[in-house]
């Protein structure tokens, strides 16, 4: 099971072992790089632990600790764990700031811990068989042991097709499922099991701050978060995109470490004309900071890298960001071992028009019905795709079709690469019926109805931080970064600045038009106003283009008649007919259509059944 994991950690390796209890890690050595090997022990050796991931308060924790006379041997993040444990039990993680999930053994209580991170940084997989708990960082390492099912979740297939993932707590595996973030399991050598939650995202958000106090106390939690994420014993540099989080991040880095951090950008070769150059703008922000700045251009050398990112991720996993993704951290591991990016930034302050869009439908919703759905929905539907790789038509379309559905299930719908009605076409009828679309729909819908929050846009990001932000964007970083053995970092998510974000009233996040309006005024000290005020550019590949030029001969090679009745899953000409619309520009389908070449790529590697 550790062998499988190797990439994660090839600096090193260690076991334990207590009767019918075995733990395992392998190491990325960032701090303590000669005496942090792990499993870690307390004094007398009652508690062991086997961490992955960064204790980024670490060093407040030990004297704190010291101070009440716990004896550390080593300078590792890790060791605090047991001391913490010795001190709080299972309720130890609520000191804790950073990214990790860990395993700990109670030798005494025969009694094991399994705890995951606030966001759900980094992962944590676990599967109850016949011969007890197995867990691991990666779904490898569960498979590996041999006793855990290969046997496929059908609902975990309807979900990853609607979202380009499968979403927490799920696995395409029925039998492998998620430790949810911010929970704790404890096992014990009896058969008991407890599930327990330590953190949960506020829900009250607080008036009584003026604009400017929001603005200060959001630029000191950033700043400390960025600083907090630089503890190191080895070289640290970033993800630079050209976009305002990163480039943020990256100023925030150069004043704290001064020049010569280094940075990595990434660009596309024939990405059309509604792709912005990301690299014109993280070299200008690179030459006012005095960064070693490096770019890095890609194109679409799908066939070469697929096989690896399949690997990575042992399920289905869609988002065309795995392409950038893989190039960046494989050139970024190169030249540093832990890498800070901007992720979760969009998700705290409103960065994606979806968001917008919830803002929009309250006022559209204002329109007569008879007009929205006997003229303007038809005049909408009737508008060809762009030539370009731009997604404006497409979301447009999404848009009108969802303006009469309720709150939840309009934001449902936006988040979904296709419709049921849709889907249902794609599966054969024996899969059908093992699918329940109100279940997919409600990983969505359910998290944007709870609470008590008033505001759309505020359950929108609340949604997004509970499934998208998890289940899309960490999983894409750690799996790519660590196939890379590289340690991807995201001060956005340091939970501090979680909390005051989801405290901030919603009108500092989207003011009229303008999004993420409190970072973008936070951002006009650091960086040049031109950078911060441009059209928007995501972390992505132009699918829509390479799915109509030079990966279409892939896709078409893979997803073939006779491959797709032999999986005996799908209907090869509902398959046909999305991949022919897409091609003609009739409508958007890059999204199903990677979904789809992806997850058969997936099982073509798989013997699951």
């Amino acid at each position: 099971m550790n062998d499988r994991i190797t990439r994660r950690g090839p600096n090193g390796t260690g076991h334990f072992y207590d009767g019918s209890v075995g733990l395992a890690m392998r190491r990325l050595a960032i701090i303590d790089l000669h005496g942090g090997g792990q499993p870690i022990f307390n004094e007398d050796r009652s508690v062991c632990v086997v961490l992955n991931g960064e204790i980024y308060n670490y060093r407040q924790l030990r004297a704190s600790l010291e101070a009440k006379g716990h004896r550390f041997y080593t300078a590792s993040d890790t060791e605090v764990i047991v001391h913490l444990y010795e001190e709080y039990g299972a309720g130890l993680a609520v000191h804790l700031e950073g990214m990790f999930a860990f395993a700990l053994w109670n030798v005494t209580t025969r009694t094991l811990l399994l705890c995951r991170d606030r966001l759900g940084i980094k992962p944590l997989y676990i599967a109850k068989t016949d011969a007890g708990w197995i867990f691991g960082s990666e779904i490898k390492c569960l498979l590996a042991s041999g006793a855990v099912s290969t046997e496929m979740d059908f609902q975990a297939l309807d979900e990853y097709l609607t979202y380009t993932n499968v979403p927490c707590p799920r696995t395409i595996y029925r039998d492998i499922r998620q430790l949810p973030p911010g929970v704790t399991l404890s096992c014990r050598a009896d058969g008991f099991a407890e599930y327990a939650t330590f953190w949960r995202l506020p829900q009250e958000t607080d008036a009584s701050l003026s604009e400017a106090q929001w603005h200060a106390k959001s630029e000191t939690a950033l700043r400390d978060a960025v600083e907090s994420h630089l503890v190191s014993d080895v070289p640290v540099g970033a993800f630079l995109s050209g976009g305002v989080d990163s480039g943020l991040l990256v100023g925030m880095m150069a004043e704290i470490l001064g020049p010569r951090v280094e940075t990595f950008t990434v660009g596309f070769g024939g990405a059309g004309s509604s792709f912005v150059d990301e690299r014109i703008h993280a070299r200008a922000l690179a030459e006012r900071y005095g960064l070693n700045h490096h770019e890095i251009d890609v194109t679409p050398n799908f066939e070469e890298i697929i096989s690896e990112i399949i690997t990575a991720f042992d399920q289905p996993f869609a988002d065309d960001s795995v392409v950038p993704t893989y190039y960046v951290a494989k050139f970024a591991a190169s030249r540093v071992s832990v890498a800070l990016t901007g992720l979760g930034g969009d998700e705290l302050f409103g960065g994606y028009r979806r968001h917008l869009g919830v803002k929009l439908a309250e006022h559209y919703a204002n329109v007569p019905r008879w007009l929205r759905e006997s003229v303007i929905q038809p005049m909408v539907q009737a508008l060809p795709e762009s030539a370009s790789s731009s997604d404006t038509v497409d979301h447009l379309k999404r848009f009108v079709r969802a303006a009469s559905s309720e709150a939840p299930a309009r934001y449902q719908d936006s988040m979904a690469s296709l419709q049921w009605s849709e889907r249902a076409e794609l599966y054969k009828p024996d899969v059908h019926r093992r699918m329940s679309a109100s279940q997919t729909e409600r990983i969505i819908s359910a998290p944007f109805s709870e609470g008590n929050v008033s505001s759309g846009i505020e359950r929108a990001l609340r949604t997004d931080q509970q499934t998208y932000l998890m289940d899309d964007v960490l999983t894409l970083s750690d799996r790519l970064g660590m196939w890379h053995s590289l340690e991807v970092r995201v001060p956005f998510l340091d939970h501090r600045l979680v909390e005051l974000v989801a405290r901030m009233p919603a009108d500092l996040k989207i003011r009229g038009f303008q999004q993420k309006y409190l970072l973008k005024k936070i951002a006009e000290r650091w960086l040049p106003r031109d950078m911060i005020y441009r059209k928007k550019q995501g972390f992505e590949a132009p699918m829509g283009i390479w799915l109509r030029g030079p990966l279409l001969p892939f896709f078409d090679s893979v997803m073939t008649r006779r491959a797709i009745e032999q999986g005996g899953l799908f209907e090869f000409d509902a398959i046909r007919k999305l991949r022919d619309e897409h091609v003609s520009r009739q409508k958007k389908h890059s999204k199903i259509l990677f979904s789809l070449l992806m997850f058969q790529l997936w099982r073509n590697s798989t013997a699951c059944g």
